[in-house]
Parts: structure tokens; C-alpha cells; sequence
């Protein structure tokens, strides 16, 4: 220890003191706090200048975004991108997808997915579905609230929900359109506000009847009742009918048919009238002996036997029954319900006698076209007007129409001309008054059409056995163009490929049946001949019976002369049976015409591309020409397919009475060439063809 001397020594000892710099003395752990107070503060500093700077960023790059919900929601999120503050009325966000979020109590949770694009201010519009509601159905008869109506169809806006009764049904809110179907039923269409939000409602629907109460009763009772074709019961009996028009129809055995058209009214019952059944018609059937009786009811004409007569039960009816050339009949028939009866007169004929004095002796009589034979001497034949004709091979027919009368005789005295007496005229020809000649033929009986094992064979070919009892003329050629301009002076056939058909001198063409049966009415009247061709009903049908004037062949003769060689119409071609035709067989598309068809005859060439004159070729064993080739041929025949029986004989077939087609029959220039299955060739239109024409034909007077 120091002493205060020296102390006070060194006190008065002047000292020089100099200044230095104030180091404090530093404590460890408080200068280790400070660096990182001081390391926090700058990386605080830092991270806020960054921050500042990303939002100066983001606010200047952000877009502005307005998205309204309907309705708004209790609570609103938005997922996806860095945020989306909401100033005022909008978001600020970046481009990019984001979710949207949204609740609301009674509604559906919305969650929809948006893209925010690169425009600066964007709008979004979200609506929110309210939960649905559930419906229950039932229903009941409007005027029955107990009586409860199950399996009525429901449908919610036109869409099928289930039938009735229908609960917890699941419906979306708002006003909803409900209709309700079930059978017998009215159809009821109502509209219902569905509150949502999970509420129950129900609903209970009154349905109107769709039918009234129907009651009837019958004399007699227990008849059937049937409604729109279908037995709904006996009589008494009350049905429910659904509203609008039925057939009602009440029957009983022995009875007639009760019949009505019911008009039905919903939920308007009806009582009708009691319905009184009347007996049952009987039924007769007259048939007389001849037949083609007229007969007469009363004073009503009711047709010509053989007759199907329907006549009211359990009353008389007086018949009269009466023919030309015969006596009278009266018969009184009384029927019981729903009697079948056959009412058979055998009529008394009024007879007259012919008597005949004829040369040559061995001459033959046809009465009405039928042949009888060798000429008699005499004859009893009923009282009505008939044709006569008396012919012999080599002779000229002799024809007359007379009436016998009874209790006065009448003669006929007559001596046939031989044909050889006119000259110019070969034997069995006839001429018309334009020069036309015709083939006197004496048929015989065939086999018309093909049969099933021949090749090629059309389904409409069928084969028939006919008989030809009644001699007739052919044409022996085919008309031409100058002889129909006779009658049709406009007529043109026209021309085929630049070949002309309309020369005087060609086959007529592109004519129709029409036409060719008006132009044998034109030459049967030049000889005040009966014409065979008559209008009925706005068209041309024949007569019948056929008489002799002109007409069309008939199919069966046709065909008959187009077969026929020798003493038989049996060849399978108008040639012959060998195959293809021989030289002048005939005109078909050969090689002259190979420049105008697909197909030709490659090995026959008859120098005629396109139709030839008439009797250019070779004539058959009748002395016809062109009866193959040439002109196709209209035939007097209304089309038909004839089944096929080996039983039966069609004697001189002319066809069906009425039809809507004519038959053509043969090959033509435009067909390479004919076989024994085209002579049964049938056209189903009456058409105008180029290659189409015809040839005369007419029954012997």
C-alpha cells in the first residue's frame, strides 16, 4: 500500500495527461445479442422490400376480376394462383385456373372451376341450384275421394316419373308441369310449385272417367253384344265405354245383326231403347234349265239364273221367271231363318220348225257358232232369234239370222256356190272391201303355251288343252301403214333409230288395241257387218256372244295357226323345230340389223334391219306370212294367267270378258329370234312399241 507521501510526491510532480479514444469494455454474450438483433433486423428489412416489391409486382400486374353469385352465398372461397384480395367490388388475380367455392343453406354446394385470362378487367357470373323438393303422388276417382287409383302413369315436364302412388319423389324447384294418365281415364294436366330445399309436399290428384255406363237389353234376350268387333257379353248387360264413337252390334242365332254407331260422351251414362232382333234372311238359289232365266220378285227384277237370291224369313215371295223363246214360270217360295233352299225350273221351250233344202247334201250346219253336224231336214228350235251358217269345204258360206215361230214352219232352200266360181279368189280366201285377205281355218284341238320342263319358261306360260270347234278367218299378212291411214289418216309409226317404219308399204307400228279394234269396227261397217267392238264403261270391250263381224284374233287362234303344220299345230316355231330359222324364216334382228341391237343372229341375215313389207318371207303350212318376226301382234284378249288342269278343255276361249291388259303375241324384228315360249309372250301394258302391230281375224258367217 501506497503511503499519502507518495501520493502527495507524485501530486506535486507535474504529470503530462493525454487523451485517448473511449473503448468500453465489452461483455461477451452481449455483443453475440447484438449481431443477431442486428442479422434479424436486415433479413426483416429484406424480406419486406421484397415483399413490397411482389406487391407493387402483383399489383400492377394483377387483373381485375368481378364474380357475382346468384344468390349470394354465406360463404365464399377461391382456391388456386398466389391470392385474391377483394377491393370493393373485385379481385385482384393473376392469369391461371382457379376454384371457386361457395355455400348457401337450401342450396346445392357450388364449386366451379374458372380460367382468368390476360384482359384486365374480367367478369364471372355463378348461379347457385336450389335442393330439390319431394313429391308424393296419389290418386282417386274425382267423385270416389276413397277410392284410390293405383298404377296411374305420372309425368313431371313431359317425362315419365312411375305410377301412382309415387312417394319421395325427388323434384327440382319451381313450377313444374305434372300430367297424370290412366286407362279409362280423362287425361288430367295440372301445375304444381315445388318449394325445394328438401320440403315433403304432397299431392292428391282427382280423375275424371274417361267412359260412361252403356245399358241395353235385346228381344230375344241373351243375344252376343259386340263392341268394336269385339263380344263384350249378352244382353241385359250394362259395359263402360271410353268416350267417342263404337261399333255396336247385337246378334243372335236365326236373327239379323243389330247394327249402330254409338256416339259415347264421358261420364253421360246411356240407356238405349230395347233393341228388337229381327229373323234372319233365308237364302235361295234359282236355277233354271236354260239358264239366263230372268227373274222377278214382286215387281223387282232380281237378275238372270243361275241366281243367289237372299229373301226375307217367314214370308212369301212370288217369283217370276221368264226367257225368250220360252213359256212362264210362277213360283211362290216361303223361307224359314237362315233356310238354305235350291229352286230348280226346267223351262218349257216354244219351239218353231226349220225345214232344209240344201246343196250339196253333205253340207254342215252351225246354230249360234256350234256346230250340229250334217244339214237336216228339219228342225225344232226354240223361238228366238238365231244365226245360221251352212258350209262346205271348196263352197261359199251361206249365213242367215232367223226367228222361228210356232205352229208356223218356215224353209230355208238354198244351193252353195263353189269358191272356184269367182275368179281371182284362191280357194277358202275371203277379201274385205279395202282388199284385205283373209284364211278361211278349220281348227281342230291343241296344246296352247309351254310346259314347266321346257327351258326359259315364263311363269304366266302355262299350259292348256283347247278345243277350236268354231271355223275362222286369219289374216294372212299384217296390216300395213296404207290400209289403217285408210281409217286413221294422221297415223304415223314413226321411225326407229333413223329407220323409218311409216312407209305405205311397211307393217302398221306404234299402234294401240284401241285403235286396231276401231279399225275393225270401220271394216265391219263397210259390210254392214254387226261390229264386234262396243264402248262400255269409257272403253272398247267385245260383245257377247262374239258374232262375225271383224276383230282381233283371239289368243288361242293365233297361236293355233302360228304352231300349226301339217294337219296339227304342234311345231315349236312358226318354221318348224329346228333351230335358229332357216333362210327366209323370217325378219329378226340378224346381222342386217347388228348396227341397231345389242343382240343379233350372228349366221342369218334376212337384208331387213328394221321391219320388212308383209309377205316378204316364207308362209306357214295355213299360207300365212310373218307369223314369226316382223310386227309383234295385238290379239282380241284381255290378259290373264290361265291354271293349269289336264282336265280341262277350253272350247273357243276368247278370253276374260273384262281386264285392264291385252295380250300381244309373237316376236318382232327387234328380237334376235322366236321360240315355242314367245308364241305365249303376254305385254301388261296397252302400249304404243315401234315393233308393235296386227292382223284381222273374224268368225265364219
Amino acid at each position: 500500500m501506497k503511503s499519502k507521501n507518495d501520493i502527495k510526491d507524485r501530486s506535486t510532480t507535474p504529470v503530462e495527461i493525454k487523451p485517448v479514444s473511449f473503448r468500453p469494455e465489452r461483455d461477451p454474450k452481449h455483443s453475440k445479442s447484438s449481431q443477431v438483433l442486428k442479422w434479424s433486423l436486415s433479413l426483416a428489412l429484406g424480406i419486406f422490400l421484397i415483399l413490397l416489391c411482389a406487391a407493387v409486382w402483383f399489383v400492377f400486374t394483377a387483373r381485375q376480376v368481378v364474380i357475382r353469385i346468384d344468390p349470394n352465398p354465406d360463404q365464399l372461397s377461391i382456391k388456386g394462383g398466389l391470392m385474391a384480395p377483394k377491393i370493393g367490388d373485385y379481385y385482384l388475380m393473376q392469369s391461371g385456373a382457379y376454384v371457386l367455392e361457395a355455400d348457401k343453406e337450401c342450396f346445392e354446394p357450388l364449386q366451379n372451376k374458372f380460367v382468368v385470362a390476360t384482359d384486365k378487367t374480367q367478369h364471372f357470373n355463378f348461379s347457385m341450384t336450389r335442393q330439390p323438393g319431394q313429391l308424393s303422388f296419389k290418386a282417386h276417382q274425382a267423385d270416389a275421394p276413397a277410392v284410390t287409383l293405383a298404377g296411374a302413369l305420372i309425368l313431371i315436364d313431359g317425362k315419365d316419373r312411375g305410377p301412382t302412388p309415387l312417394t319421395g319423389l325427388e323434384v327440382k324447384p319451381g313450377r313444374r308441369s305434372i300430367t297424370i294418365q290412366a286407362e279409362k281415364y280423362q287425361t288430367l294436366h295440372t301445375q304444381v310449385e315445388v318449394a325445394g330445399c328438401g320440403k315433403v309436399q304432397h299431392v292428391d290428384l282427382a280423375l275424371i272417367p274417361g267412359w260412361a255406363e252403356i245399358s241395353l237389353q235385346s228381344e230375344p234376350a241373351q243375344a252376343v253384344v259386340l263392341v268394336d268387333g269385339k263380344s263384350v257379353g249378352t244382353t241385359p248387360l250394362t259395359l263402360k265405354l271410353l268416350a267417342g264413337d263404337h261399333d255396336l252390334v247385337v246378334k243372335a242365332d236365326r236373327f239379323k245383326p243389330w247394327h249402330t254407331r254409338l256416339a259415347v260422351v264421358a261420364n253421360q251414362p246411356q240407356k238405349l231403347e230395347a233393341i228388337r232382333l229381327q229373323p234372319a234372311d233365308g237364302k235361295l238359289a234359282v236355277r233354271t234349265r236354260p239358264a239366263g232365266a230372268n227373274v222377278v220378285i214382286g215387281k223387282t227384277f232380281a237378275g238372270q239364273t243361275p241366281l243367289e237370291l237372299t229373301l226375307t224369313a217367314n214370308k212369301k215371295h212370288l217369283l217370276h221367271v221368264s226367257k225368250a223363246g220360252y213359256e212362264k214360270a210362277k213360283r211362290t217360295v216361303k223361307l224359314l231363318s237362315e233356310e238354305s233352299k235350291t229352286l230348280n225350273i226346267t223351262l218349257k221351250p216354244k219351239l218353231g220348225v226349220i225345214n232344209f233344202v240344201v246343196k250339196p247334201a253333205d253340207a254342215k250346219l252351225f246354230i249360234d257358232g256350234r256346230p250340229l253336224g250334217r244339214v237336216p231336214k228339219n228342225l225344232d228350235l226354240v223361238a228366238v232369234e238365231h244365226q245360221l251358217a251352212i258350209t262346205k269345204q271348196g263352197y261359199r258360206p251361206y249365213q242367215i239370222r232367223i226367228t222361228p215361230r210356232p205352229g208356223f214352219p218356215q224353209e230355208i232352200n238354198i244351193a252353195l256356190t263353189k269358191l272356184s266360181s269367182s275368179p281371182g279368189t284362191p280357194a277358202g280366201i275371203i277379201r274385205a272391201k279395202n282388199g284385205y285377205e283373209l284364211k278361211l281355218v278349220h281348227p281342230g284341238i291343241f296344246s296352247m303355251g309351254s310346259s314347266r320342263r321346257e327351258q326359259g319358261r315364263r311363269s304366266n306360260e302355262t299350259l292348256r288343252k283347247i278345243k277350236l270347234q268354231r271355223p275362222f278367218y286369219m289374216g294372212v299378212r299384217e296390216v300395213t301403214n296404207k290400209e289403217v291411214r285408210q281409217f286413221l289418216a294422221a297415223h304415223n309409226s314413226g321411225a326407229f333409230k333413223r329407220q323409218s317404219l311409216n312407209r305405205d308399204e311397211l307393217p302398221v307400228a306404234g299402234i294401240t288395241w284401241q285403235q286396231a279394234a276401231l279399225f275393225c269396227n270401220w271394216l265391219s261397217v263397210k259390210e254392214s257387218l254387226q261390229p264386234v267392238y262396243v264402248q262400255k264403261g269409257g272403253k272398247l270391250v267385245a260383245t257377247d256372244p262374239v258374232g262375225t263381224g271383224y276383230r282381233l284374233p283371239s289368243e288361242a287362234e293365233w297361236e293355233y295357226c302360228a304352231r300349226f303344220n301339217k294337219n296339227s299345230a304342234g311345231v315349236k316355231y312358226p318354221w318348224g323345230s329346228g333351230y335358229p330359222p332357216p333362210e327366209k324364216g323370217g325378219n329378226y334382228a340378224d346381222v342386217s340389223a347388228k348396227d341397231l341391237m345389242n343382240n343379233t343372229l350372228s349366221s342369218y341375215n334376212d337384208r331387213y334391219a328394221v321391219s320388212a313389207p308383209p309377205s316378204k318371207f316364207k308362209k306357214n303350212a295355213l299360207g300365212l306370212y310373218d307369223m314369226g318376226g316382223n310386227v309383234s301382234e295385238w290379239c282380241h284378249d284381255f290378259y290373264s294367267i290361265y291354271p293349269y288342269d289336264s282336265n280341262i278343255m277350253y272350247i273357243d276361249p276368247m278370253g276374260p270378258k273384262e281386264g285392264k291388259h291385252h295380250v300381244i303375241k309373237g316376236s318382232s324384228w327387234m328380237q334376235a329370234g322366236i321360240s315355242e315360249l314367245r308364241l305365249s309372250y303376254r305385254d301388261y301394258s296397252d302400249t304404243k312399241r315401234p315393233d308393235l302391230g296386227f292382223r284381222i281375224g273374224r268368225y265364219l258367217k
